[in-house]
């Protein structure tokens, strides 16, 4: 089936306001997101951690790793095939983020705006993905640098980055997700995202468990590996605004 025409002229996902730049996967200035223009299912696959992962055969936490820096509890090790029924959501600067910090987390909000310390968890790594996300696009991708981003040479990177100004207006929002991968130690979950005018995306968030939280894996290309979308089907629905 033919994808309909797409005003590039007109769409925020492919303006400068919508571009994950160098910052985060040599990507997160205003957080916007350069989607390529292929079909829907199109693309080269969600990437996957490059880190090694510590988990057991059987998806489990190892029981030396397993432990959050803030004493969130591992729980439910399942894949949330169903949106969490008790998500909040806090705007941080335009864009929703969901917070459960009792459970799944951020179990820490620091006063210069760090979100941190997600349960051991799918449904940890579901929420600490999305905080990422919107946390690059307030302005203080330094922050993920610093904090939730493994290290090497993409980290590196995001360090030597200025700061950024953060979007007077909300280029996109999170919409869904997929749950790509997840075995333990690590986690590719794929977030549905929306712009203003309607148009639609995703972007994969690879991720590792190290220190007692979730940390972003760069991909080595320093290119999201985001895509544009007709639609969010077979996404789950799970939105804040």
């Amino acid at each position: 089936m033919t994808e309909p025409t797409v005003n590039e002229d007109q769409n925020p996902l492919t303006q400068p306001k919508f571009i994950i730049s160098a910052v985060v996967v040599a990507i997160i200035v205003a957080l916007g997101i350069i989607l390529a223009l292929v079909p829907r299912g199109g693309g080269t696959s969600s990437p996957e951690p490059s880190t090694t992962s510590t988990s057991t055969s059987s998806g489990q936490p190892t029981a030396t790793s397993a432990a959050s820096i803030c004493g969130l509890p591992s729980g439910d090790q399942d894949k949330p095939a169903t949106a969490p029924t008790d998500t909040k959501w806090e705007l941080i600067g335009k864009i929703a983020a969901p917070t459960s910090p009792a459970q799944f987390g951020p179990g820490k909000t620091d006063a210069n705006g760090l979100r941190s310390c997600f349960a051991h968890s799918p449904t940890g790594a579901l929420y600490a993905g999305a905080n990422m996300i919107v946390l690059g696009s307030s302005g203080r991708p330094d922050l993920l640098a610093q904090h939730l981003v493994v290290e090497g040479p993409e980290r590196d990177k995001m360090l030597s980055e200025p700061p950024t100004s953060a979007p007077t207006t909300a280029p996109f929002q999170i919409a869904g997700y997929k749950v790509v991968d997840y075995s333990g130690d690590r986690a590719v979950i794929e977030y549905g995202l929306t712009a203003a005018n309607a148009s639609v995306g995703s972007v994969p968030v690879a991720m590792q468990w190290q220190g007692g939280d979730w940390k972003w894996v760069l991909p080595a290309t320093g290119m999201a590996e985001a895509r544009q979308l007709s639609d969010l089907n077979g996404f789950i629905s799970w939105a804040g605004a």
